[in-house]
Order: structure tokens, then C-alpha cells, then sequence
């Protein structure tokens, strides 16, 4: 099975403002995978920033989708043109320099320079535990967005105040830890 990213690039004008990130999560990604999720096996999202932009506040939305090659071609095609309505529709600012502001990519590279599409990161250490991480990372984009969801309704000052923890985890707790806008 192959993989495919693609980087949706938005940019934020506050530092630790994340309202243009959750909205894209929620009404582009959510909408989009529950549509189209018979077309491939797994998919998951991570945030990530992107300080190749120089000044401002950029963050990529890095959603990977597993499955057959000819599935993931519909998805892509399909995702473009989702997010070209969404950028339509909504006017939310993403990168200028490219098409709809995004790309397919390769863990946060472009595709070129000897450089193949994302293929999972079995070879980065996860070897044997491949298929539990991408289980993890599936089941927390999962659970992210609806917790996200359930945010949005809200209302006391108490429920939404912002603090700030040190904590030390493994590696694998900080993969549903970022789907949350949480590191």
C-alpha cells in the first residue's frame, strides 16, 4: 500500500491562535474523510509549523490517507477540489505561491529532487511498531476531532481557559497530543 500526503498550508495571524487551524480540521478534513473514507485504509492528521515562510505564523495540516494507488489518486483529486471550494467559500488565507496554497508532500518536503512520495515512516525507527503507531495516529485523529468539535459548543470562561503543562511522555502520546493543537 502507498501513501499519500498532502500539506495544507494556513496562515495564522497570532501566535497560538489555532481558530483557522480548527476550522479547516472541522469543516474541510472531517466532512472530507467521512465522505470519502471506503477509499482507503487509513488516514490521520498531524500540525506542524512552517517556518520556511519566514515572518508571520504558518502552519501546515499534514493529512496522510493509506491505500491503493488508484484510490488515492480519487482522493486526491477529490481533496483539491474540496479545498478549492473551502477556500472559495470561506476566504481563508493559505499560501499564495502555490495553487489552492498547498501540495502533495513528502513529510513536509515537496515532491521533486530525487525526492518520492511519503511512504509511512517505517524506516524512521518505527519499524516493528509501524502498524500500532499508524493505528494511533488514525484513532487520534479520530478522537482530536471530535473533542474539537464538542469545544466549539463551550461557553464558560472556566471551560476555556488556557494553561500551561511540562510534561514528559513517550513519543507515541505526543502524536494525539499535537491532533489536539496541543504542542
Amino acid at each position: 500500500m502507498s501513501w499519500l500526503e498532502f500539506n495544507i498550508h494556513v496562515r495564522s495571524p497570532v501566535l497560538g491562535d489555532n481558530v483557522f487551524v480548527r476550522r479547516i480540521l472541522l469543516e474541510l478534513i472531517e466532512p472530507f474523510v467521512n465522505t470519502h473514507r471506503q477509499k482507503f485504509s487509513h488516514w490521520h492528521y498531524l500540525i506542524e509549523s512552517d517556518p520556511c515562510r519566514g515572518d508571520g505564523y504558518y502552519y501546515e495540516i499534514r493529512i496522510r490517507f493509506e491505500g491503493d494507488n488508484a484510490n488515492l489518486s480519487l482522493v486526491k483529486n477529490a481533496l483539491i477540489n474540496d479545498l478549492a471550494n473551502y477556500s472559495n467559500r470561506t476566504n481563508i488565507t493559505m499560501r499564495e505561491d502555490e495553487i489552492l496554497g498547498s501540495h502533495e508532500g513528502h513529510h513536509g518536503r515537496r515532491i521533486g529532487g530525487g525526492i518520492g512520495p511519503y511512504r509511512g515512516a517505517q524506516s524512521e525507527g518505527f519499524a516493528a511498531d509501524w502498524s500500532i503507531i499508524v493505528e494511533i495516529l488514525e484513532k487520534g485523529s479520530e478522537f482530536a476531532l471530535q473533542i474539537l468539535s464538542l469545544g466549539d459548543n463551550l461557553i464558560e470562561s472556566r471551560s476555556m481557559q488556557v494553561s500551561k503543562w511540562h510534561l514528559f511522555h513517550p513519543y507515541y502520546l505526543h502524536l494525539p497530543a499535537n491532533q489536539l493543537l496541543l504542542e
